[in-house]
Parts: C-alpha cells; sequence; structure tokens
C-alpha cells in the first residue's frame, strides 16, 4: 500500500459556539467554514456556501470531527467534501497555537482525517473510487490545512 500525495484542503472557520457542556450527547463545538478550497494538480475547487464542522469532545480531550462542505471548480462541477472519521489529539504546541491564532506545523498534534467525496462529475470520478486520508494542522488565524493522500 502506498499514499499518492493528491491535494490540500484549506479552510477558515468562524466559532466555536458551544460546547454543550452537561448534554446527555456530549459535549460539541460548532464552527462555520466560511472559505475553502482543494487545490492539486488535477483539482481547483472553492466553496460554494458555508459549511459547518461539529466536534464532539471526548472526557481524554480528544476531538472528533465531522465536517461537510460543498465545492465547485471553475466550471461549475459540484464536489461535496465530508469527513466523518476524524480526531485531534491536542498537545500543548497545539493548544497554544490556537490561543494565539499561530501555525503548528504538521507533527505538532495528531489531527487526521478520512475523506469522503461525492461528484458526478466525469473527470472526478476517481474521487469516489478510492480512499482518502489526511493529515492536518493549524495554518493560521482560524486556518485548518490538510494534506490529503490516495490509498493506493
Amino acid at each position: 500500500m502506498e499514499l499518492t500525495p493528491e491535494m490540500i484542503y484549506r479552510e477558515t472557520i468562524d466559532g466555536p459556539w458551544g460546547p454543550t457542556t452537561g448534554s446527555p450527547l456530549g459535549a460539541r463545538l460548532c464552527w462555520q467554514v466560511n472559505t475553502a478550497r482543494l487545490i492539486g494538480d488535477r483539482i481547483d475547487a472553492t466553496l460554494v456556501t458555508p459549511g459547518m464542522d461539529w466536534i464532539r469532545i471526548g472526557a481524554d480531550g480528544t476531538r472528533r470531527q465531522d465536517l461537510r462542505v460543498t465545492l465547485a471548480d471553475e466550471d461549475g462541477e459540484v464536489i461535496m467534501l465530508s469527513y466523518d472519521n476524524a480526531l485531534i489529539r491536542e498537545s500543548p504546541a497545539f493548544l497554544a497555537a490556537l490561543g494565539e491564532g499561530r501555525e503548528t506545523r504538521f507533527g505538532d498534534q495528531y489531527m487526521r482525517m478520512v475523506a469522503q467525496f461525492d461528484t458526478g462529475a466525469a473527470r472526478y470520478r476517481r474521487l469516489t473510487q478510492s480512499l482518502f486520508i489526511g493529515e492536518g494542522r493549524l495554518a493560521g488565524p482560524r486556518t485548518i490545512e490538510y494534506r490529503i493522500h490516495r490509498v493506493d
């Protein structure tokens, strides 16, 4: 099995709203995705409507993301991206950078996701026929970035 670099996903967010501490369903945060872009050798798509990133916060501090965004390329081809199999394990570097609006390096925290794509566009069919995983980082104030790899 190999990992082939496929694209970068970058978003800016507003929030959070929450947490819902004390809820019988567990504590959640909600962030609005205001801008997003998927860019790679074979794709360039931007957010067409605000998305949402719901985060469940475990008792151990692990954050579990549930993100959904809708993007389109320059020809109007729609690409939906979601990931609900995602984890962020906090670190002191992550928490400090989050609070101060600074960047982190990819290794500063455990931020991983399994990207799922949905599209009817023939040129992007490969997105619905392969598995993709991403490694994330904070890329500045209210900015998240993932390097997304295709699993071959």
